[in-house]
């Protein structure tokens, strides 16, 4: 047997093919070789993913390959997969009317996409004011009102309080936030106040009636109407209050002021009337108010002669005082 000597192997391990450098190589070029390999098959997961239609199929898939550890490079594209999924998804339920299943994936593509939040708000609030018109402005849609005030009270944060804007709510080719603005905030005010009137709130629904009307008087006038009925309410309150006094009662001094009292609703419920016709015949969808103008004649015309000492003489005048109560 051979003796080989200590600084002949020194060498052999040094410049070997079991040299340290050279297992570096060459584990280096295995890791490339496995990634590339991964990255192929990352690949075909990818145009898999963007090749189905389905977008619950699409979203399972998508899960499945985040849940392989990834590489970065189809990371994104494989979100922008997910978003579009999502969306889709967001669409289905809510032309089905689905809101819970509508705002639980809204809540996921805001998540993903957090400059989306006003978007989502705006047709969550939307889609929940449809299914409560539905059920009617009504003691009985009282829930389906504040499931769509929820809505519209986190759009309206947003976009006062969070000043967020969304180019995707309106055409930005023929007009500017800053002119369509208030008439969102009057709509969102609006269907608080709806959720306070059909709760019987009728002093909470007040405030954001005129929240409405401050934002954009021209914007609904059915606010007004709503306001009229109010005060038409406090009216009914008053004058029960005073039929229920003794005729000595009635004309004595806090008698007489809580008549008065009485009037003075009525007169207040009259103008609101008087101002949303006005805005109602004013507006380019006069058509679609045909029905609620007609009842709101009547109530005007009660509401006037309630206070008028029971004539109708120079309602018409009356009316048309309030024409430049609210420019458009």
């Amino acid at each position: 047997m051979k003796t080989v000597s200590i600084a002949v192997l020194s060498l052999a391990l040094t410049v070997g093919p079991l040299g340290s450098a050279a297992i570096a190589r060459t584990a280096r070029a295995a890791q490339e070789q496995d990634n590339a390999a991964k990255q192929r098959k990352e690949y075909d997961e990818y145009k898999k993913i963007e090749a189905e239609q389905d977008p619950v199929r699409k979203l399972e898939m998508a899960r499945a390959f985040f849940e392989a550890d990834p590489t970065p490079t189809y990371v994104k594209y494989v979100q922008g997969q997910v978003n579009a999924a999502r969306y889709a998804l967001f669409t289905r339920y809510k032309e089905a009317g689905d809101l819970p299943n509508a705002a639980k994936i809204a809540d996921e593509y805001v998540a993903s996409v957090p400059e989306t939040d006003l978007f989502f708000a705006f047709q969550l609030t939307t889609l929940a004011e449809s299914k409560a018109l539905k059920k009617g402005v009504s003691a009985a849609a009282a829930g389906d009102w504040a499931e769509a005030a929820k809505h519209a009270a986190k759009s309206l944060k947003l976009v006062v309080e969070e000043n967020k804007s969304e180019a995707m709510l309106y055409d930005a080719k023929t007009t500017t936030w800053d002119k369509v603005k208030p008439g969102f905030v009057a709509y969102f005010h609006r269907l608080q106040a709806l959720a306070h009137f059909t709760a019987k709130r009728n002093e909470e629904a007040e405030k954001e009636l005129l929240a409405s009307i401050a934002a954009k008087c021209d914007a609904y006038p059915d606010v007004y109407f709503l306001l009229g009925q109010i005060h038409n309410a406090r009216y009914d309150e008053k004058a029960e209050a005073f039929n229920k006094l003794d005729a000595e009662a009635q004309a004595g001094e806090k008698g007489q002021q809580l008549l008065q009292t009485a009037k003075d609703e009525a007169k207040k419920a009259s103008e609101f009337f008087a101002r949303g016709i006005l805005i109602a015949e004013a507006s380019p969808n006069k058509d679609a108010y045909k029905t609620v103008v007609a009842n709101a004649r009547k109530e005007l015309e009660e509401a006037y002669e309630i206070w008028n000492d029971g004539k109708k003489d120079g309602l018409d005048d009356y009316s048309m005082s309030f024409k430049s109560s609210c420019q458009p």
